[in-house]
């Protein structure tokens, strides 16, 4: 266009020998920089989209950029796109800004360029990294040389323990570093994930009736709510405020800050008790969750508590609330936000988020290396990189995930993540004592849905569908979704059995397409079953996922020790739907 220019500093700067803004060569230098690093590596659409955002503001055209622009010139959306029905460049905006956090936290701690993107603009701003007022503060002199780099070096010392991520050697020798740092007490004591995670306080339940029958109801209800928080499956703290009377919501508003209160009261008359129920977040006072339940005077049971207590399960109003804070969120990412990822992540299980959620926990994990649910994390996201074909190498990330599993058990023997990782590991290992891992992984969560399907799904290709069916069943009944994840098991099952009909019904439910072993087992179970047109598309969506499907199909299945007939079953489906499979490979 004609009005395009390169970008340039303010007028009253031109022709000065050191300006207060990068020019354009050394802006271009740092984004080479920038899509060169381990961050950036596989950002896919956040590259692409920092590469037009950079050359659209150098061209000066940053301050007039829109979003149906960049939806249709950089993410191939068709003419009549509308930024504010498809939120994609908004999602995609937000990804970027937490990728340079990420970036410049720790590999680009000491890069003499900075490319930001401001909230509520898709303009990028280039500037020096900020120094102290005099002498060093004038870009481009040795004395601004020396002090940019003294003080990059050690504000990010910490952060640069991150680079070793870049190979797996060095995610290795990262990980038994901080271990050993640990172990020698060079960080400051009692630094456990929990204290960041959102608290919910839980106001003692109030009875409005003049039944004082119902107040020992209101009572007991708090009680088991407080209980039913520490049995379930939840990412929040339980806190039960120890004050009553008029006060108590207000100052619960107050100790929950960042956090969530929950308030409930208790009305009726002799025959029935009316139970209402509100979730507040703290730092609004918006009410985000509310429900009553009734119960009838010859139960007084307390049956609703758990139900209550689901607010704070994955997936619940909380996690959503919480997923909805972190992406409005511009800040370094703490662990609280890393949970809250990862949950997504588990909901779509896909490359794209699978890196940032990785890139996240190692963004915290630099400046946090005593938290046991840093490294149980990492060693969750590892293990998924190796076993649903998500890393680029795969034996690297199986070794990264050993390591970060050690270093999680070393810090708190007793992490629950730690130990399914664990459990995880030593089924990838070949070794039987898988089973017992589970069953104290259990123990410990008894209603996670993520270790139930986890351990069905291995319990199955272990050919023992007796004990791994009824945890699939549990984790569907659990579940907000029928559509997860624990589907697989049945899947598995049925093809095993040759019942292709119901395994592919089985892997019809299961609601991820971005997964590659979904497509897998509908190409392999609908090939079967005469189903070419299912089988045909499965198997392009799995080439579109991994383009070396094909190629290593054999190689990914062996890391999963399947029994001879079930493999048997799932490559002749593979065939039959139109995979042209070599022979196996001696390296798995």
């Amino acid at each position: 266009m004609s009005d395009r220019r390169e970008f340039e500093p303010p007028a009253e700067l031109r022709g000065a020998e050191t300006f207060a803004h990068p020019s354009a060569t050394d802006v271009k230098a740092e984004l080479e920089r920038i899509l060169a690093s381990r961050s950036f590596a596989r950002a896919g659409r956040a590259s692409d989209l920092l590469k037009f955002l950079v050359g659209e503001t150098l061209a000066g055209m940053g301050t007039r950029l829109k979003g149906y622009t960049i939806g249709v010139e950089v993410f191939g959306r068709p003419a009549d796109f509308d930024p504010q029905v498809d939120p994609l460049v908004r999602v995609e905006a937000g990804r970027l800004r937490r990728r340079l956090l990420a970036y410049y936290t720790a590999e680009g701690s000491d890069d003499p360029v900075r490319i930001e993107l401001p909230v509520g603009s898709y303009g990028v701003e280039f500037q020096y990294p900020p120094t102290d007022l005099g002498l060093e503060a004038i870009p481009g002199t040795a004395a601004s040389r020396a002090a940019r780099a003294r003080e990059w070096k050690w504000r990010f010392v910490s952060a640069a323990l991150l680079v070793a991520f870049v190979t797996a050697l060095g995610v290795i020798g990262w990980q038994q570093r901080a271990l050993l740092e640990a172990e020698r007490g060079r960080d400051e004591p009692g630094e456990l994930q929990r204290n960041e995670w959102p608290r919910i306080v839980v106001v003692p339940f109030e009875n409005l009736s003049d039944e004082p029958r119902l107040g020992r109801l209101a009572a007991g209800m708090t009680e088991e709510v407080m209980v039913a928080l520490g049995q379930r499956d939840v990412f929040v703290v339980e806190t039960q405020a120890s004050w009553y009377g008029a006060d108590a919501g207000a100052n619960a508003l107050s100790s929950a800050t960042g956090g969530y209160v929950l308030t409930g009261s208790i009305r009726g008359g002799s025959e029935h008790a009316r139970i209402t129920v509100r979730l507040i977040e703290a730092e609004s006072g918006t009410q985000i969750w509310s429900a009553a339940y009734d119960e009838p005077r010859a139960i007084y049971g307390l049956s609703h508590a758990r139900d209550v207590a689901a607010v704070a399960v994955p997936y619940g109003p909380i996690f959503e609330a919480e997923l909805a804070r972190v992406r409005r969120s511009e800040h370094t990412p703490e662990l609280r936000d890393c949970l809250v990822e990862y949950y997504d992540y588990r909901r779509r299980i896909d490359s794209a988020t699978h890196e940032d959620v990785l890139l996240c926990f190692e963004n915290v994990g630099a400046r946090q290396p005593r938290v046991s649910d840093v490294w149980a994390g990492l060693a969750m996201l590892h293990l998924d990189g190796y076993g649903f074909n998500l890393a680029r190498d795969a034996p690297a990330s199986l070794a990264a995930a050993r390591a970060a599993t050690t270093n999680a058990l070393a810090l708190e023997p007793d992490n629950f993540l730690a130990n399914l990782a664990l459990m995880r590991l030593q089924y990838f290992d070949g070794d039987a004592s898988f089973r017992h891992t589970l069953d104290r992984t259990l123990s410990m969560r008894p209603d996670s849905v993520e270790a139930l399907a986890l351990g069905a799904i291995l319990l199955v290709i272990s050919n023992d569908s007796a004990k791994g069916l009824p945890l699939a069943e549990r984790a569907r009944a659990l579940s907000r979704t029928p559509d997860g994840v624990f589907n697989l098991a049945h899947a598995i099952h049925y093809l095993r059995e040759g019942n292709c009909a119901a395994a592919l019904t089985a892997a019809l439910e299961i609601d991820l397409p971005r997964w590659i072993v979904t497509q897998e087992f509908i190409a392999s179970a609908a090939a079967l079953c005469g189903r070419d047109d299912l089988a045909r598309e499965a198997l392009a969506r799995a080439l579109e996922l991994d383009p070396a499907f094909e190629s290593q199909v054999l190689q990914h299945l062996a890391r999963w020790h399947l029994d001879p007939v079930l493999e048997e079953r799932l490559v002749a489906g593979l065939r039959a739907a139109g995979l042209r499979i070599e022979e196996r490979s001696s390296q798995p």
